[in-house]
């Protein structure tokens, strides 16, 4: 899912900030780092220079620290987090990355930032990964910028998703396929749970097909997933806006993925039939049956009696005129 460089460095602020038990309300100035997401590759012993951007839009000229940090991923939405200690880390990146410690934005501006990245001859290939984050520094020198006020430490960044070149293992397996198993009503939620055992970030891409009891395709679904890192889970949740169905469904979830266009697949089958409509409907059906049924028994008596009058009327005029 894209989201643009603000949406993702608020939500990294949030983040680091959250880690470092800094609440985001007290931060006094405004950072976007661009773009929010670096993808680059290279083979083992290559120097790879990268551009990256840092814009200032708090009301002062600022020094941002810069700090580059591994990052892993703790739980099923992705969400990466910081790491000081990257000895044993397969998937480091930080000791790679060559970048400024401090850059000066003046108020309103957006500064350029160059990086370099030594990728070393010893490197495994597939994925290595970092954040590069940027924290306002009031500790500004004389002559060299404006004066600024405090700073609490509020951070954004730019995560570096880093693929060096060479045999890789890719491989994604659908842990989890749901579905409420019945419905009366949509829409219908499907939720899963994906694994990558891969040794590089994969994008599942692909979609749910919904057939409907006869067998025939009625719907397609599409599913992103966002990026799965190696040796992690992610959850997704795809929604079909159907308000009524008829019966028994079959769902056949497909996911494209990686270099060579590896499947995975999964079914699952559920029901959505609104059966309390049916059953009001039918309540309602038949009490006016049962009205209309002893309406007309009603009328039926009605006419036999009045028949049975006019009978007995007939027969007290035969006997007048007899007499």
């Amino acid at each position: 899912m894209k989201k643009t460089a603000l949406t993702f460095s608020a939500f990294l602020s949030i983040v680091i900030l959250a880690q470092a038990g800094i609440h985001p309300i007290l931060a006094q100035s405004v950072i976007t780092a661009i773009p929010p997401r670096l993808l680059l590759q290279g083979k083992p012993g290559e120097t790879i220079t990268a551009q990256l951007k840092v814009r200032n839009d708090s009301e002062k000229a600022q020094n941002y620290s810069v700090a580059v940090e591994d990052f892993i991923v703790y739980d099923k939405q992705g969400t990466p987090i910081p790491v000081a200690n990257s000895a044993g880390n397969r998937w480091s990146l930080a000791s790679w990355v060559l970048a400024p410690d401090m850059i000066p934005v003046d108020t309103k501006t957006t500064q350029v930032v160059n990086i370099k990245i030594k990728v070393p001859l010893t490197a495994l290939p597939g994925g290595h990964y970092a954040m590069l984050t940027y924290m306002p520094n009031a500790d500004v020198k004389p002559g060299q910028m404006k004066k600024t006020a405090a700073i609490i430490g509020q951070r954004v960044g730019t995560l570096i998703y880093f693929t060096v070149s060479g045999p890789v293992t890719e491989k994604l397996n659908i842990l989890k396929f749901s579905v409420p198993q019945f419905s009366e009503q949509g829409p219908v939620d499907f939720s899963g749970t994906l694994e990558s055992l891969s040794d590089i970030h994969i994008t599942p891409k692909g979609n749910i097909t919904i057939s409907d009891p006869l067998n025939s395709k009625v719907a397609t679904v599409p599913v992103d997933a966002g990026s799965i890192f190696p040796e992690t889970e992610r959850e997704f949740i795809s929604s079909w806006n159907q308000k009524w169905g008829w019966g028994k469904y079959r769902a056949d979830l497909n996911l494209a993925y990686g270099t060579t266009g590896a499947v995975a697949t999964a079914t699952i089958f559920f029901w959505l039939f609104p059966i309390r409509l049916v059953i009001y409907s039918l309540v309602a059906i038949i009490s006016v049956l049962t009205v209309i049924v002893l309406l007309n028994k009603r009328s039926q008596r009605h006419q036999e009696q009045l028949e049975a009058e006019v009978t007995e009327l007939k027969k007290e005029l035969e006997q007048a005129e007899n007499k």
